[in-house]
Order: C-alpha cells, then structure tokens, then sequence
C-alpha cells in the first residue's frame, strides 16, 4: 500500500478545515480554542483511502501568526491542496503559504476554489485567472483548478477525483533506509508520557525497538506506535506516525 501526505495550504478562513472535514468526514480542528476562535491554531490530521494508497490529510493554519506550525506540516508533504475563497481570491498567506510549498520542493497538487457558492460565473473566472497567474510557472502550473462548496457539497466529487489522479500517479515513498521521522508536534499523555508526532521520512519503525533522538544522539525507548490513531506493530515512510517515547521529557 502506498502512503501519501496531502498537505492544506491557504489563507485564513477561506475553508481548509471545512473542506477537508467534507471530504473526510473528520474535523481536523482538535483543539478547543480553535473551536472557539474558528480559526486552525495547530497542525489537524485526517485519514483518507483511495484504492491502494492511503492519504492523510495535514491541515494547517492559515493565520500569519502560525506561519511557524504551517511550516512543520509544509515539510512533510508529498503533495498540496491549496485552497482559494472565490469570495476573496488569493491573500497574503495565500502566497505565502504558495512560496513555503516551493522551496520546500512540493511536487504536486490541485488548487480547490472554496466557496463558490456565494459567487457568479464572472466572479469565479477572475479568481481563476488570478490563480492561474499565481501558479504559472511553477510545481502547481496545469494542476486542476475545482469550484467547490464545503456548504453544500457541489464540486466534492470533483475534488475527490483529482485527489485519485494524484494519488495514482504517486510513486510513495521507500522503505529503505534508517528510519527517520522529522517531529512537527510534541505532547504528554497522563500514564504514557511523552508522544512525538511527524510523517515517517524513511525506514521502518518497530513499535519495540529503539531511536536516536538528534541532535542530542541520545537512544530512545518506542513504548508504542500508532498510525492514523490505531495501534500498529511498526510504521513505514510516508505515514503520519505517533511515537509514544520512554522516560524523555516534552
């Protein structure tokens, strides 16, 4: 099975999290402040299969203040699914966020134009061209530009299709190798201790086995693993992983 990290990019409230809970049926939104505020403050996950290739979705904020978290999920993504309001068309963290996926060497996406409910035709062709303008030479130039609306479901479909055709097209990421994760998030459970969070790089990770932790180049005990929430006896390159770590403090 293939293993595929499909990361948001975009403004604030043009419809990251709405649309990935659309399609997921997931609210990646975990936290209970970005609940109150409505606003993604840290990275959110979600699960997603298509045929042999199991995605997970890496929301992440869209607020200029996060541009820090924004980057811990941005540098494990294979691909980008930049999302554009049609009422608003491309902000500042649009093309930040855009310019982050680039150097970061993202090889591939589609653009999502969310909202397009609350738009006309003419509207939506403008957002299209000033899109068009954004990507035009770069990793994203020719990628599919979808209409869609998290309200009322036109254009999910769309949406899922080109998300397959990505997904076909994905070689995924070896196995081989000493196993790497690079840590984007980092937090205590009451009776396990401290778990680490990050997309699998390279390797394999046994769920009994050991780690280096860097730069200290101090070995680590794995007490436990999971993937996409469930328990698992190892994980490999390209999953979104969780390591619950023995004895290291957060």
């Amino acid at each position: 099975m293939k293993h595929l990290v499909v990361g948001t990019a975009g403004h604030i409230d043009h419809g990251k999290s709405t649309l990935v809970e659309a399609l997921t049926g997931i609210d990646p939104d975990r936290l209970q402040e970005e609940k109150a505020r409505g606003i993604t403050i840290d990275l959110g996950f979600a699960p997603y299969r298509h045929g042999d290739t199991q995605l997970a979705f890496v929301d992440v904020p869209g607020h200029e203040r996060f541009v820090r978290n924004m980057l811990a999920g941005a540098s494990g993504m294979d691909c980008v699914l930049l999302v554009i309001a049609a009422d608003e068309s491309v902000m500042p963290q649009t093309r930040e966020h855009f310019d982050i996926c680039r150097l970061l060497g993202v090889g591939g996406g589609l653009v999502a134009l969310t909202k397009a409910d609350l738009v006309d035709e003419e509207t939506l062709e403008l957002v299209r061209l000033e899109t068009r303008e954004l990507i035009a030479g770069s990793f994203l130039d020719g990628a599919a530009l979808v209409p869609v609306s998290a309200r009322t479901g036109a254009g999910l479909d769309d949406v899922r299709r080109e998300l397959a055709a990505l997904s076909d097209g994905a070689s995924g990421r070896a196995d081989s190798g000493i196993p790497r994760l690079p840590v984007d998030r980092t937090f205590s459970v009451k009776g396990f201790g401290t778990v680490v969070t990050g997309t699998q790089a390279s390797g394999v990770i046994e769920g009994e086995g050991e780690l280096t932790l860097m730069p200290a180049g101090r070995r680590v005990k794995v007490r436990g693993l999971q993937v996409h929430g469930e328990p698992r006896p190892a994980s490999r390159a390209g999953q979104r992983v969780a390591v619950n770590l023995a004895a290291v403090g957060v």
